[in-house]
């Protein structure tokens, strides 16, 4: 598995998973299909507003609407969607991955046009897709051309470890903690999903920029509570305040 590490304006370090070339191919296998039932529709809506027309008037306003409705749709449809969805296409959506920066902001029109204009060369003159799963699978961050053309990564969005308020408030009950802090309920609903993602992050990628943000929260959230120093366990000390949140908040 290939992670990427983005760094927020806030210096915190969010680890993403890199989309594999599978996810990547059957997204874009989604997206032909999508588009191949959208055309069937069009197609018949066509025909049947042209069937009582005659056949002078049915060649002049099929070739029209065929560019409007058919043509464009199919060139542009890549592009204008995830420049719409902030890097998803619809079957980026269903696989649960997106297009960003490689830095992780969100990318732009330029950005996809690029991506888009280098998949003739990725898809088309690479073997109807070979050249794409091919470059995407030896490259450090799975860019295929036009990706690196672009500077973009796609990443996976859906993830089974991140937490919501939900979880939180299920760790523990006043029937099984005995809270050591009395003084974290100065802290917020949003403090304390930040010190769950930040303990999951160490958990998963225990890299050192997390580890470091962990110690640098720990230490910060010992002063706020009026600790005279942070405990030397510092993982526990955070999933304490955290259970102890729980049960003298809920």
């Amino acid at each position: 598995m290939k992670t990427i590490s983005f760094t927020t304006s806030q210096f915190v370090t969010i680890d993403y998973e890199l989309a594999s070339p599978v996810y990547r191919a059957v997204a874009a296998f989604l997206d032909v299909i999508f588009l191949l039932i959208y055309m069937a529709i069009a197609s018949y809506v066509i025909s049947m507003n042209l069937f009582d027309v005659n056949m002078d008037v049915v060649k002049d306003r099929w070739s029209l609407l065929s560019i409007f409705l058919l043509r464009l749709p199919w060139l542009l449809y890549s592009p204008v969607m995830e420049y719409l969805t902030n890097g998803r296409s619809l079957g980026k959506l269903i696989m649960g991955i997106r297009v960003v920066k490689s830095n992780g902001e969100t990318a732009g029109l330029r950005e996809y046009f690029t991506r888009w204009i280098f998949r003739v060369v990725d898809i088309w003159v690479g073997g109807f897709g070979f050249l794409a799963l091919l470059v995407s699978g030896t490259t450090e961050k799975r860019q295929r051309i036009g990706d690196i053309m672009a500077d973009t990564v796609v990443i996976k969005v859906k993830d089974t470890q991140i937490y919501n308020l939900r979880d939180v408030l299920s760790i523990k009950s006043s029937d099984n903690h005995v809270p050591t802090y009395p003084n974290v309920v100065r802290f917020s609903d949003e403090d304390m999903l930040l010190i769950k993602n930040t303990i999951l992050r160490v958990q998963r990628y225990p890299n050192q920029s997390n580890k470091d943000f962990a110690i640098e929260l720990a230490d910060e959230t010992a002063r706020l509570i009026g600790l005279p120093e942070t405990p030397a366990k510092r993982m526990e000390f955070l999933k304490t305040v955290l259970q102890d949140y729980v049960v003298l908040t809920r």
